[in-house]
């Protein structure tokens, strides 16, 4: 399985603002990209604060579509729970909840999304569930905690990162990777693997691969 993330952060590496509301950092460029990267997954999955933020399937553009044999999954993985849902904007995906036993996902109903319960909710169980649907690509959106974590069981092959020409501060504001954070004898080394320039943002791919 290829597990890649794609994320643009600001030059003070954050993806969102203090307040953890949604916010598009990158530029159209960055947008029509991050639609490219789609196209080539099976699934696309994040955590339970971005979907939170925002709550509406994440697929590619129809330009960039491909001929699918199901629709692009996309895998929300939570322990504390979801907010409400607009099934009327909820086209295009499938929606797959995995959720910690005691989430609460009050107006989440089977006739929406599938929902997958497990004591112990991580990043390697919701890939193990990917697999097994048949999921060979996952695109992983966010937040940083999700990406952090997957990081640090090296279960993640490649980053995509833009860095857009923008400041956004604050303390608390999320960042490209949250969680516990490594020791300074942990610290993850990257390989560069590409570099583009468009306008004033830098589109950067890295290998994760130890």
């Amino acid at each position: 399985m290829r597990v890649f993330s794609n994320t643009a952060i600001s030059l003070d590496g954050r993806i969102g603002t203090f307040a953890r509301d949604h916010v598009q950092v990158g530029s159209e460029e960055d947008r029509r990209r991050m639609s490219h990267l789609r196209a080539q997954a099976d699934a696309v999955l994040v955590g339970g604060q971005t979907f939170r933020s925002w709550p509406r399937p994440l697929v590619e553009r129809p330009e960039h579509g491909q001929d699918r044999s199901r629709p692009l999954v996309n895998a929300v993985l939570t322990r504390s729970g979801l907010g409400p849902v607009d099934t009327r904007l909820w086209t295009g995906a499938e929606l797959v909840v995995l959720a910690g036993e005691a989430a609460a996902l009050d107006g989440m109903t089977g006739d929406m999304a599938e929902i997958l319960r497990h004591p112990d909710p991580s990043p390697g169980w919701a890939l193990d569930v990917l697999a097994a649907r048949g999921c060979t690509t996952v695109l992983v959106e966010g937040g940083g905690d999700l990406i952090f974590q997957l990081l640090a069981a090296d279960q993640l092959d490649e980053l995509y990162v833009t860095i857009c020409p923008r400041l956004i501060g604050g303390v608390g504001a999320p960042s490209l990777a949250d969680g516990v954070g490594f020791g300074a004898a942990e610290i993850r080394d990257l390989q560069l693997l590409d570099m583009e320039r468009s306008g004033d943002e830098l589109f950067l791919h890295y290998s994760a691969r130890r």
